[in-house]
């Protein structure tokens, strides 16, 4: 019998890998679980220009540098975006793929909604615990300088999203998105769009669970996140 595949935790935009700890002790032994920092996240040099299909290749690149052959992904937020890219240009490299709280629908309107509250001297103004959390999170590097190259990267999906139709159907592997009923970003209507295109989809909708991934959430999803793993090994 193959030893079961790694799992890689990609965590959202603005955290860093150690946002789900939790998420990776509700799993238990389940599977090898191999939490990774996003480009420019959790203290790595922040680029010029930061964009998901960049972020989707330096994954592959730390994959390379582990000798991890073939994985299967979690990722949250922006962290699924990512993963679903991944999975897209290389399908031999990622078995599947569970999306939680994952925006597909960007539009410039929503972008520009969210990009306006990622103006570093306004969280420092109205939220210096918030920014002192993400000082901690990214140092060494300038959050602040952090925030604003997300910020870019939500105004450039808002023009050019990278995650389309076209791309969820053209997957492969097997793919399961899960939203909370009270997320405020990312809808519900657009999850079961964004499933509808899958060819090997699957939905999960939680009850009571906002945008926020906060450890009880993790919690609860580790269950489903490990029901997914099993059917995906078994399907390879």
């Amino acid at each position: 019998m193959s030893p079961p595949l790694p799992l890689v935790l990609l965590h959202g935009a603005l955290e860093s890998s150690r946002a789900l700890a939790p998420l990776a002790t509700a799993l238990g032994t389940s599977a090898a679980v191999l939490p990774l920092d996003l480009q420019g996240h959790g203290g790595q040099p922040v680029p010029e220009v930061l964009r998901p299909r960049a972020m989707a290749d330096a994954v592959l690149k730390e994959l390379d540098r582990r000798g991890i052959e073939r994985t299967c992904m979690f990722g949250y937020s922006l962290g699924g975006y990512v993963a679903l890219l991944l999975a897209q240009t290389h399908p031999d490299r990622v078995a599947g793929v569970f999306a939680h709280a994952t925006k597909i629908a960007w539009t410039p309107e929503v972008a520009s909604r969210e990009a306006r509250g990622l103006n570093p001297e306004r969280i420092l103004e109205k939220a210096p615990a918030f920014a002192a959390a993400l000082e901690q999170a990214h140092a060494p590097q300038d959050w602040r300088r952090l925030t604003e190259r997300v910020a870019e990267l939500l105004s450039a999906l808002g023009e050019h999203p990278e995650v389309t139709d076209a791309l969820l159907s053209a997957l492969t592997v097997p793919v399961q998105l899960s939203v909370g009923d009270q997320d405020r970003l990312v809808s519900f209507e657009e999850t079961v769009t964004a499933y509808r295109a899958l060819a090997r989809g699957r939905l999960l909708v939680m009850p009571g669970v906002p945008h926020p991934f906060g450890p009880g959430v993790q919690a609860r999803l580790a269950p489903e996140i490990h029901a997914f793993l099993k059917a995906t090994e078994a399907a390879n």
